[in-house]
């Protein structure tokens, strides 16, 4: 099977438009922004860029000091995180086929262990050790090249695979299968998030709002003493029109979606988002997946395998252990939006 595919979005452009539309959405708490003690840190990271919204009262560090405390935060992560790093944690884990435990730090078995429990929740929708299934697609860090691949090397990719193929205990990790290549790009940014949010409790900061790449956290209030307002962008490609603001306290939220980085085999777009039971890329209705929780990596990590899932197997899994979700449908009618059971009361009524 030849397959011949062309890269169809610029995640690092859709990226930095869902982040605008974001910071377009604060906006609606207040007018008088010059007059209310916010403050703006950004940078770039994990590919992507960072926002962090936050009000200075009587903590324990400076702007500066907060920036920079964030910086090595975010080093440290992208040293134990980062597939496109070849002197990360991660890359050298992948490099290793030794079979025996390799002892791994507290940023990648914190990971793995919640990447563990929610394939377990998921029938297996999140898994991280996809590597070469990645690689197969152009997905990771090698350059795609798809022209000359078949199902045979497919097949073989995905011989490598599985969340099976490797134990963890509490401070070590060890392969049971060769070739084995873990690739936690599904829950690293939320991930980062909590970090970053780690760093500002032990500043003293109360108030604040951090985002990387789209996905979110927030604490106390923004202005005016409001909840922190996000917006959920109508999934559409390059679209900032918003589908659904979000009231958040004390609250993370991701979102994961098959319309911005895709490629196209034919007439069919095919996701990023890879489907572990064919090694395919997933395809179905869904278009995005919102998820709420306290951390930000396990609402990242649920948005990935709920747009491999069924809605009906998604809003089930939800409505059970108590996740807030809302799902966008594509259907030949238009947009179709659902909702689980406990997202109500996060649901702004300035929402669409």
């Amino acid at each position: 099977m030849s397959i011949g595919n062309v890269l169809k979005a610029n995640m690092k452009l859709c990226v930095k438009l869902l982040t605008m539309s974001l910071l377009v959405s604060y906006m609606f708490q207040s007018r008088a922004w010059a007059h209310i003690n916010i403050e703006q840190i950004t940078g770039n990271t994990m590919g992507t860029t960072y926002t962090i919204q936050l009000r200075l009262q009587n903590n324990l560090a400076t702007k500066k000091q907060i920036k920079a405390l964030v910086e090595q935060e975010l080093d440290r992560v992208n040293s134990a995180l980062s597939v496109y790093r070849s002197d990360s944690e991660i890359s050298i884990l992948n490099l290793n086929d030794t079979g025996n435990p390799i002892l791994v730090s507290e940023r990648l078995r914190d990971v793995l262990q919640i990447s563990k429990t929610i394939s377990s929740q998921t029938y297996g929708a999140l898994d991280v050790a996809l590597g070469p299934v990645i690689e197969f697609w152009g997905f990771g860090v090698k350059a795609r090249d798809l022209q000359n691949k078949d199902r045979g090397q497919l097949e073989l990719a995905r011989s490598k695979t599985g969340m099976d193929g490797f134990t963890l205990s509490s401070k070590a990790i060890t392969k049971v299968i060769r070739g084995l290549e873990i690739n936690a790009s599904a829950v690293a940014k939320g991930y980062g998030v909590d970090r970053v949010a780690k760093i500002l409790d032990g500043a003293g900061v109360l108030n604040y709002l951090v985002e990387i790449g789209g996905e979110v956290r927030t604490r106390g209030v923004g202005i005016r003493g409001r909840d922190w307002t996000v917006a959920v962008t109508r999934p559409e490609k390059l679209s900032l029109e918003i589908q659904q603001l979000i009231n958040l306290k004390d609250m993370s939220m991701a979102t994961s979606g098959s319309y911005v980085n895709y490629i196209e085999s034919g007439d069919r777009q095919l996701s990023h988002i890879i489907d572990p039971t064919t090694g395919i890329p997933a395809e179905n209705s869904l278009v995005s997946a919102t998820v709420l929780h306290q951390q930000c990596a396990v609402a990242d990590g649920f948005a990935t395998a709920m747009m491999i899932l069924s809605v009906e197997q998604s809003i089930n899994i939800a409505n059970e252990i108590g996740l807030s979700v809302m799902l966008i449908e594509q259907t030949n009618t238009g947009l179709k939006t659902h909702f689980s059971k406990s997202i109500s009361p996060y649901l702004s009524i300035r929402g669409l």
